[in-house]
């Protein structure tokens, strides 16, 4: 009895914790699409006596950019537009369809694309990146870049290498973008994705949106005439663009000078929170509506970091591979790693609060995971990790008796058993369909 009570005031307090961050910074509730901030350099803990960094393997997410489902801006447009030519718009719904211009405005012909503070974002982050692990950084390191074929990654890394050269000279250093090395930056599998949204999960998450929905106030607030909206709106998909757009002003030179967040009120920013962070757990995360396995979609980018960590042993230089790919494969990766806790298996989507999981957390726009090797000297037979997951370090589910460092053996062993244990119940999952 006494656990119960402590697991109820434990999940009371991470739920709390969620909802005073969503209060205090409103923006967090966009979700994967927050912006990560620059912030001050988070203290490292000092590694045990004599380790020095030699390797970082670094996997980041595009900083801000512009959405790049135009039909955000687009459509929602059209139907004020619509609405104001037929005199169906409220004082406050003209003054939204004006902001809406404006946002469509600023994004017309660059959707998707970084923006100017994703591009102050991606420096800002990577010089930070310099000044944290200085032994990193020398004349004699080396710097492998790769992006996965998107523009916004590509701009990204290309903001980040011309922070990077500006730093360090002479830069040893080769970047590349090519489908060639999808497997392990953005790897595909159709037999989980086909699982992710299966009948019963879609059953259970219409309900859980049903119960997190209420669109009749803002409609109401927006348009004059409801017998028009019944007629002509899809309340729910106009309140989800326009949270969705609210979101992504942050991400722009209008931040501050133009908002949508207002018209909502704060229990429905966080009902649309919610219904979103449910939806990318059930697709990157341990849900077990749909078999709990999502994650592993990123095994082989997993089983790549292992092979480089170990190929580096021998190096003299340091070296740095720095990958730059969607937040979704950042998201899966952090839940397969079980970062922080991130790893969760349930099927209460009404519990993800109280567990602490949630998407701004795990891969904002401009996340990133990074595990970094440390070594006394050439040869050294322990060579510790750790692992930080958008700046700050993170906790592994390996038993370590100098966290947050690991030992490379331990974590290698860990996961390599992790992964075997599911390609060995895939397999013999396929033997017994053909049978």
């Amino acid at each position: 009895m006494v656990f119960v009570g402590v697991l109820v005031t434990v999940n009371v307090q991470a739920q709390s914790a969620i909802a005073k961050e969503l209060k205090a910074d409103i923006n967090r509730s966009a979700g994967m699409f927050y912006a990560r901030p620059v912030v001050n350099m988070p203290k490292d803990t000092p590694a045990p006596q004599g380790k020095k960094p030699f390797y970082i393997n670094h996997y980041g997410c595009p900083g801000s950019y512009y959405l790049d489902k135009q039909e955000y801006y687009t459509e929602t447009y059209a139907i004020f537009a619509k609405a104001d030519s037929l005199g169906k718009l409220t004082a406050l719904g003209k003054d939204v369809f004006r902001r809406v211009s404006l946002l469509y405005e600023d994004a017309n012909g660059r959707f998707g694309e970084l923006t100017a503070k994703g591009a102050r974002q991606s420096r800002a982050l990577m010089k930070q990146m310099v000044e944290r692990f200085p032994d990193m950084f020398t004349p004699k390191g080396y710097y492998s870049v790769r992006s996965v074929v998107e523009n916004r990654c590509i701009l990204t890394m290309q903001e980040s290498l011309l922070q990077l050269s500006s730093m360090q000279q002479p830069l040893v250093a080769r970047s590349k973008t090519s489908h060639q090395e999808k497997s392990f930056m953005d790897p595909e599998d159709k037999l989980l994705t086909s699982q992710r949204a299966d009948s019963l999960t879609m059953a259970l998450y219409t309900r859980f949106s049903a119960l997190n929905s209420n669109e009749g106030r803002l409609m109401g607030s927006l348009f004059n005439d409801q017998n028009y909206v019944i007629t002509n709106i899809d309340a729910a998909t106009l309140s989800k663009r326009l949270y969705i757009l609210a979101g992504d002003i942050q991400h722009t030179d209008l931040a501050g000078l133009v908002t949508l967040y207002d018209i909502f009120t704060p229990e429905e920013i966080h009902r649309h929170w919610r219904k979103q962070n449910a939806w990318h757990y059930i697709n990157y995360g341990g849900c077990t509506l749909n078999g709990g396995y999502q994650a592993y979609l990123q095994r082989s980018v997993l089983r790549n970091m292992i092979h480089m960590g170990d190929s580096m042993m021998s190096r003299y230089n340091p070296l740095m591979h720095l990958r730059f790919t969607h937040a979704n494969v950042v998201m899966s990766l952090a839940c397969l790693m079980e970062l922080d806790g991130y790893g969760l298996h349930t099927a209460n989507l009404d519990s993800l609060e109280a567990y602490g999981w949630a998407n701004y957390r795990i891969a904002p726009l401009g996340g990133s995971i990074e595990m970094i090797h440390y070594r006394s000297e050439r040869g050294d037979p322990d060579v510790l990790v750790k692992v930080l997951l958008n700046g700050h370090e993170a906790r592994l589910p390996i038993e370590t008796d100098c966290a947050p460092y690991y030992h490379w053996n331990d974590v290698k062993r860990y996961y390599l058993r992790k992964l075997y244990r599911y390609e060995n119940r895939r397999f013999n999952f396929n033997v017994q369909r053909r049978r």
